[in-house]
């Protein structure tokens, strides 16, 4: 399968790699093309560099996705049936809706998010990003407004935080911290009620008297929810465990980035989740290089261009071999690939993507490579 089949096809697509490789401007491009291929896309991105955020019209900290106009998204041809939306996750909303989302009521949800513990809790997960990520990913899927998701995630061993967000956040709060702490546990036996006591006599002596008491009350409030947060993190593995999604290691040609990509394909695998291959970003692998320079030394007509014509044959060679050495590294990565994956090179784009148009152009190009 291609990307264009990717696009067409899948629901959920992660693009996943280190920092610094173009991440978002893939997600991005892809999201473009999605689009415009008429399908309603949304691409959900951590930290957008700002020339990329106005390129697509991005709002900050805004607390809805953005739609890009059908006017720019269609702005060299007619207007079609896609549309566009991007959101840049604001972890601060994600909780809020969530708390407010699985409450009974509404002053349940008040009772949490006006808590002092409430941020407490939302910094202990960690990698609140992460979770973020996790939580407006499966909002989005439940809610069924999009054909297809794109999710730039962290850079990539922070993404495996992405990938176990919702369970560590299960794990955290399970049956045995409500036993601990609910404000009423019922729990018969002396040596468990000892336990209580000797776990709330060290919190009040680290956090201050009555911490313990404060933490009852806040889990008291926040009990009803942990159902609906485990139920959260299952349906989410399961979303992306399966046949609607793809896992896409975005990469350059720089070491460092490449042994980032190698370790998350190996996690990935591990983990059984859907690895769809490489996007080789930022190489020269899709390029010729400069003309041989030699067919200029006809018309140098004196010794200045003479010197420039042999100046530009050493930069022609220059460009030559890295080209080559790109292109070497791109069929590298594609050995050893699990059947249906795919190794694609991006363009190298420069200068052109700090507009629409040049997304417009990466994704068409992305696509059809």
């Amino acid at each position: 399968m291609n990307l264009d089949g990717l696009l067409r096809d899948k629901r959920i697509i992660v693009l996943c790699g280190a920092g610094g490789v173009g991440k978002t401007t893939t997600a991005a491009a892809l999201g473009v093309a999605a689009a415009r291929a008429g399908r309603k896309v949304l691409v959900l991105t951590i930290d957008p560099a700002r020339r990329l955020a106005e390129a697509m019209g991005l709002k900050e900290n805004g607390a809805e996705p953005t739609t890009v106009p059908p006017e720019r998204l269609y702005a060299d041809g007619p207007r079609g049936e896609g549309r566009l939306d991007v959101w840049m996750l604001e972890p601060r909303i994600v909780f809020e809706r969530m708390v407010r989302r699985l409450s009974a009521t509404e002053s349940a949800a008040r009772a949490i998010l006006e808590h002092r513990l409430y941020r407490f809790l939302s910094e202990l997960v960690a990698g609140v990003q992460e979770y973020a990520a996790a939580e407006a990913l499966d909002t989005f899927l439940a809610e069924g407004h999009y054909d297809l998701i794109l999710l730039d995630t962290p850079p990539s061993r922070h993404a495996l935080d992405f990938l176990e967000a919702p369970g560590r956040l299960s794990r955290f709060l399970d049956d045995r911290v409500i036993s601990l702490f609910g404000p009423d546990s019922g729990r018969p036996g002396r040596l468990w009620q000892g336990a209580q006591a000797l776990v709330g006599k060290v919190l009040d002596g680290i956090f201050g008297g009555g911490f313990t008491q404060e933490m009852r009350s806040f889990v008291g409030a926040f009990g009803g929810l942990f159902a609906g947060i485990r139920l959260h993190a299952d349906r989410l593995r399961e979303h992306l465990s399966s046949k609607d999604a793809a896992f896409l290691l975005v990469t350059s040609p720089e070491a460092a980035a490449l042994r980032e990509a190698a370790f998350f394909q190996e996690a990935l695998q591990a983990k059984g989740l859907p690895f769809a291959g490489y996007v080789l970003n930022r190489s020269w692998a899709r390029e010729d290089g400069l003309a041989p320079a030699a067919d200029l030394k006809p018309h140098a007509s004196n010794a200045a261009d003479t010197d420039a014509v042999i100046g530009l044959e050493r930069l022609a060679g220059v460009e030559d071999a890295r080209a080559k050495a790109h292109r070497s590294l791109l069929a590298r990565l594609a050995e050893g690939l699990p059947r249906g994956a795919l190794a694609i090179a991006a363009p190298d784009a420069g200068a052109d993507l700090e507009d629409f148009r040049g997304l417009v152009h990466l994704g068409d190009a992305l696509t059809v490579a």
